[in-house]
């Protein structure tokens, strides 16, 4: 076989491998790879033991209507749910927990109740062992948990090996009513539920937040198709792990990835902030205004990405204020600077008031 004859099998025997890896992505998961992010899902050697909720999809940015959605409208099976406040935490615990065949209790209590009242339920628990298809209860306080209700979500995959979760939640990052992942060590001080009945699962890890499946399914039959991996590109010592892929336009109806890469690059010129500042900016605009552009404030008439109250301040920045994400957060760490010193300090304030 001549030496060209050889490099053109192998060439064809890497492109059908890199087909073969990435069969099934969406273009950010595609711009992800090449951007060097790896796979949540790899079990290659820096891998490890995974496992997957795979009864009905979750992806970022689901909202209340798609999750009732998976119940024909309702809050659960018979309402089941129907206690909590729709789009807090517990509820998409409840909703979420139906939908992969937990029984989840209609009166739990807040999100760090939930451990308690399903051990007096007759669940089992673990602090060290949890797998997926569990629920997780922090107490107030624990990994970013509210400081008197605590927080519960449902964890999607465990990666034994890295010694990780990840979750699912609601009023988290993503905000009141939007559905967001997060990864974090298993022992952050939270207590895992163990699910009481069969959880179906696969092999893959995480699910994609770019994920383009369907919004919801019928709540008579479950999906059996995988959740797709998690793509991490970047992580800090205080545990973030938003995917960054480059964003190169002007700001004009950002995603809330793209506003956040927006900020990341932002940020980059104030040289006393480090990687700790911006994971404390991410955090508390999420808690904001889940990094939208468009975010309103319906008692206070504060908007955009920043909350800016009023909402005119923000026209200090640029004319396309209502509209450019890039002109809101340019103003927000214009204010957080002057008025707080660092982001790190902002949040410091916004949990002793709830408000920075």
């Amino acid at each position: 076989m001549s030496r060209a004859s050889r490099h053109r099998i192998l060439a064809a025997m890497l492109s059908a491998c890199l087909l073969s890896l990435l069969g099934g992505c969406t273009p950010l998961t595609v711009l992800a790879v090449l951007g060097g992010c790896k796979d949540g899902g790899s079990t290659g050697s820096s891998g490890g033991t995974t496992g997957s909720v795979v009864t009905g999809e979750v992806r970022d940015g689901m909202t209340i209507a798609h999750a009732k959605a998976w119940f024909n409208g309702s809050d659960g099976p018979d309402n089941v749910c129907q206690a909590y406040p729709d789009g807090q935490c517990t509820w998409w615990a409840c909703m979420r927990g139906h939908k992969i065949g937990l029984d989840v209790g209609s009166y739990w209590g807040n999100g760090g109740d939930w451990a308690a009242s399903a051990t007096a339920a007759g669940w089992k628990t673990t602090r060290t062992d949890p797998v997926a298809g569990s629920i997780v209860s922090y107490p107030p306080g624990v990994a970013d948990a509210d400081t008197l209700y605590g927080h519960v979500a449902i964890v999607e995959s465990v990666d034994a090996k890295a010694g990780t979760v990840t979750i699912s939640e609601m009023n988290g990052r993503g905000g009141l009513g939007i559905v967001n992942h997060r990864t974090h060590r298993i022992d952050v001080g939270a207590v895992y539920i163990l699910p009481n009945g069969s959880v179906s699962t696969n092999g893959s890890t995480g699910t994609d937040s770019a994920s383009s499946g369907s919004d919801s399914s019928d709540s008579s039959s479950s999906s059996s198709d995988p959740v797709e991996a998690a793509w991490t590109c970047s992580s800090s010592d205080s545990g973030s792990t938003d995917v960054v892929v480059d964003y190169d336009g002007d700001g004009t109806h950002a995603t809330p990835e793209q506003a956040r890469a927006i900020a990341r690059k932002m940020i980059a010129s104030y040289k006393d902030w480090g990687d700790g500042d911006y994971d404390a900016l991410v955090w508390l605009w999420n808690k904001e205004s889940g990094w939208q552009w468009n975010a309103t404030n319906p008692s206070s008439g504060a908007y955009g990405i920043p909350q800016a109250l009023p909402a005119s301040k923000l026209a200090s920045a640029g004319d396309d204020w209502k509209d450019n994400a890039a002109t809101q957060i340019r103003w927000g760490l214009n204010y957080i600077a002057g008025r707080y010193g660092s982001p790190s300090a902002a949040k410091t304030f916004w949990l002793a008031h709830n408000w920075y």
